[in-house]
């Protein structure tokens, strides 16, 4: 959620100094309405099976959501 407010809020603030130049390209490309950043529930979030150990009934439906077959 802080993701998408930074992204949204064109002023600078002390605490994202750190932050790279990918972050001002998000930020620019959503100030020319180029790019839209949307919140995505837990649930949904596809790329957890790739970075997370999931429970079967969670890693079957990613698996099913991307198109990577039926895990045996």
């Amino acid at each position: 959620m802080s993701a998408i407010s930074l992204s949204a809020n064109p002023v600078f603030h002390s605490r994202i100094k750190h932050l790279d130049t990918d972050y001002h390209f998000v930020r620019e490309r959503v100030q020319r309405g180029d790019l839209e950043v949307v919140y995505v529930p837990t649930d949904d979030q596809a790329a957890d099976i790739l970075t997370k150990g999931l429970h079967s009934p969670a890693f079957v439906k990613h698996c099913y959501n991307l198109q990577l077959g039926n895990p045996s």
